[in-house]
């Protein structure tokens, strides 16, 4: 009997199991790199559009692994005969596992990278996601991420706020590789799909309360209730509180704390049997510190380059007078007002910044999907409006001196729509997949900054729409043959104002004789200007381009549009019941947008034009050794052109197009269940990725560059034992762990950006008392207290500083949980 056909026992089921002998060297044989697998569907009533939160019990007896049900392509399908690259977990897995936001999901991902930061930035509500190689590491909202992530079908634009919790959820599937006929905007790199748990028509009432390292304190609650017979209301709201892991030496105070709140209601309504509508808002405010950023190194420049005005040389050499040395002399160390490697400690936990410490994150959202079936065909409408706002601070220099300071204030909202239409013809021998999309955006975002020669003012404001229309269809051409081709056209049309981008304050004003005004703001009104006008300072502002004659950009819109065909075809076959063989190809693309960091000013605004990714791919999924082992494997080769990357060009980092590369890759996952009260699981992926050629305005790259945040090796394995189940409760031990092997954290590969290979480890232990509804759970995460890099940013020339955010440290908890 398969696993998937046997149903859960209920709660409060007096069935019991017992602790399963097996010897050491049983273990030690199916000892291969093992992770915890996500459970299959046994229940009908349980929404087919997603994937199931439930697999059959692993301590039955003839256990074996059951089925998988993903959306990967926008339908419910078992993940055995999807001919995608898809990791599936559950929220059951996300528990057992520890996992608090999206970011931790990746390390159970073959060639997957997620990180919770982003370079440049004291957010801590920021995600970089990288997935095959392809990514993005910039947050302004000129640039989109290359990974898209999806929540309950509802796509997020931007990567400041991306960073998820994982409050409630049924499921998380990250589909690797360009999406980019089904999932619309921007799925260049793969999708992260997260889908949160729907009201039943069972009451659920839950609290749940942790404790742990830094003061931890969180709190959790869900509640279920059934209204009618056709309705139904589900809320969970969590609260989590830590203190920050980095100590601030000058005032006493912390960074890279924890202070969020997060709510969810949703309202399911089934007023026939056809049809179904689902309303759900959600919000999330945080009032957090600064993101932990360490001061890895200052540069010192003692001579004045005019092609390169670092902001260290104005600060020490005129800023603060002579007593940070003349002309041509490195400032003395031991002069508190100077800015000098003094301020970079031999601790990465601690920093001598005082910037204002403040992470503000101010989220809310409205969702409806209505769901329609007429016979075969399913009709779907998804809708949603999301305003999100940010504010954050970040010390460049981290010193106490105000050398190097930059404040983000980020104001956005979107709305989206979108009609799916699914359906099957010739009874299933066609399976339709189509639709149209369509995604509004506009914002602002103001970016003060002081850089030691200026301070100035970044960012301006943005107005974009996407249109787009997609269709696939898988087609059996045999009981065993299936072809499925695919396409989407997209229209995407970006608008930028960049008006408030202007020059503030000018230290350079008196300093070099005939510039009272200064040399920048009088280069500013030079070259913002309709007239050319030689460089002097009886240049005239432009009242037109230049009305404050400050502008570092022509105050003026400026609009970028982009209509791409995305196809993508896939041939499948099944072996036999337990084994398919697919082979695909697939085209992403992300559009351009515009630089909104220049310094000196530019008399055009630059831009950055569209990337592709062409990528190859075949691959194996398996059930072997009776059901007790699921293997999946893939082997691809993506062609990536026109790559967008963050480069170190001036003052201010620019996305430029670097060139081309080309990633080829293979990955293996699975599940083993070696004895029926132990199950584990594993991910391997390896990628080889370079460089094809490289664009003259990649500032610091070449042929021979790694590019950014992409490791050679990943691997993960979690172990998942039910060491006791008997009168007395139930026993569960759970063990995890992860590797990638060496990055840059940045597209130059500034060597102390470097991130050798490293390992990180977690374990917990969860006792169920006899009632079945209280659960204890006790842990460590990072057992060896393994740091690294997360992300960073170095400018050693204009700015003349290294900065880096670190992992936090090993933390131990304590969760109780509980069900009425």
């Amino acid at each position: 009997m398969r696993g998937y056909e046997r149903s859960l026992p209920t709660r409060g089921s007096t069935k019991r199991y017992s602790m399963k002998g097996a010897s050491l060297s049983a273990l030690i044989a199916y000892g291969v790199i093992l992770t915890e697998p996500a459970f299959a569907q046994v229940s009908s009533t349980i929404s087919p559009t997603r994937l199931q939160a439930n697999e059959s019990n692993p301590n039955s007896s003839g256990v074996e692994l059951g089925d998988i049900v993903v959306t990967a392509r926008r339908r419910s399908e078992n993940l055995q005969e999807t001919p995608i690259a898809v990791t599936a977990l559950t929220g059951a897995t996300l528990e057992n596992r520890n996992i608090s936001n999206v970011a931790e999901v990746g390390q159970f991902a073959p060639n997957v990278n997620l990180q919770p930061v982003a370079n440049l930035s004291g957010s801590s509500a920021s995600l970089t996601a990288f997935i095959r190689g392809v990514g993005q590491t910039d947050f302004q909202i000129t640039s989109d991420p290359g990974v898209g992530v999806y929540v309950d079908g509802v796509y997020m634009a931007r990567s400041v706020g991306a960073l998820l919790e994982m409050a409630d959820i049924e499921s998380v599937e990250i589909l690797r590789g360009p999406q980019g006929t089904l999932f619309g905007k921007n799925t260049i790199g793969g999708a992260i799909l997260v889908n949160s748990k729907l009201p039943s028509d069972q009451f659920e009432l839950a609290v749940e309360a942790a404790t742990g390292s830094f003061n931890r304190a969180d709190v959790r609650g869900v509640i279920n209730v059934p209204l009618t017979d056709t309705m139904a209301i589900r809320a969970v709201a969590s609260y989590e509180t830590r203190d920050g892991y980095m100590r601030r030496l000058l005032d006493g105070g912390r960074q890279g704390n924890k202070d969020s709140f997060g709510g969810r209601v949703t309202i399911k309504w089934d007023p026939t049997p056809n049809l179904s509508a689902i309303l759900a808002a959600d919000v999330n405010i945080r009032r957090e510190e600064s993101a932990a950023n360490t001061l890895l190194a200052i540069n010192d420049s003692p001579t004045f380059n005019p092609f390169a005005p670092s902001a260290i040389y104005w600060w020490n050499k005129v800023r603060s007078g002579s007593s940070c040395g003349a002309d041509g002399q490195l400032a003395p160390p031991s002069n508190p007002s100077c800015v000098t490697s003094r301020w970079v400690t031999s601790d990465i936990d601690t920093t001598w910044s005082n910037a204002k410490n403040k992470s503000n994150f101010d989220l809310w959202g409205l969702n409806m999907t209505l769901k329609w079936d007429v016979g075969d065909i399913s009709i779907k409408s998804i809708s949603s409006y999301r305003d999100q706002k940010s504010n954050f601070f970040y010390d460049l220099d981290g010193s106490p001196l105000p050398v190097l300071q930059s404040i983000e204030d980020i104001n956005i909202h979107q709305f989206s729509q979108e009609i799916q239409i699914n359906g099957s013809l010739f009874h299933d021998t066609v399976k339709l997949t189509s639709g149209v999309y369509y995604l509004k955006e506009k914002g602002e975002e103001k970016n003060p900054g002081d850089f030691g020669f200026a301070d100035f003012v970044a960012g301006g404001k943005v107005d974009n729409d996407s249109y787009a229309a997609y269709a696939q269809a898988s087609v059996k051409v045999t009981e065993r043959l299936s072809v499925t081709p695919g396409i989407r056209y997209t229209e995407e049309t970006k608008t930028y104002d960049p008006s408030d981008r202007r020059i503030t304050v000018d230290y350079t004003s008196g300093v070099f004789p005939g510039f009272p005004d200064g040399v920048y703001a009088t280069l500013s009104r030079c070259v913002i200007s309709s007239v050319p006008q030689p460089i002097s300072p009886a240049c005239i502002a432009d009242p037109v381009l230049n009305p404050s004659g400050t502008q570092v950009l022509p105050a003026v819109k400026v609009k970028t549009v982009a209509k791409e065909w995305t196809p993508s075809f896939s041939v499948d076959y099944k072996i036999n019941d337990n084994v398919l063989a697919y082979a695909s190809y697939s085209k992403g693309f992300k559009s351009g947008g515009f630089v909104m960091r220049v310094f000196p000013a530019e008399p055009v605004t630059p831009v950055f034009d569209p990337e592709f990714v062409e990528s190859y791919e075949a691959g194996l999924k398996m059930f072997l050794l009776d059901r007790h082992l699921r293997l999946n494997l893939a082997a691809f080769i993506s062609d990536y052109s026109s790559v967008q990357i963050v480069v170190q060009e001036g003052l201010g980092p620019k996305l430029r197009n670097a060139g081309d590369a080309r990633f080829k890759g293979l990955e293996a996952e699975g599940d083993i269940l070696p004895v029926d009260w132990l199950r584990v699981s594993f991910g391997v992926g390896y990628l080889d990725a370079y460089y094809r050629s490289v664009a003259p305005n990649a500032v610091g790259v070449n042929l021979d560059s790694r590019l950014a945040f992409v490791p050679e090796w990943t691997g993960s394995f979690a172990i998942n034992a039910e060491v006791y189940d008997g009168r007395s409760g139930k026993l569960v031990l759970n063990g995890n762990g992860s590797y990638q092997s060496s990055t840059f954290r940045d597209a130059a590969n500034n060597p102390l950006l470097y991130q050798p290979g490293f390992s990180i480890f977690g374990a917990s232990a969860s006792f169920t008392l006899p009632n079945n509804k209280t659960k204890l759970t006790a842990g460590v995460t990072n057992i060896t207290d393994k740091r690294f890099i997360r992300g960073g940013f170095s400018d050693p020339i204009t700015i003349g500083t290294t900065i880096a955010s670190y992992s936090p440290p090993r933390e131990w908890f304590l969760k109780v949980r509980h069900e009425f």
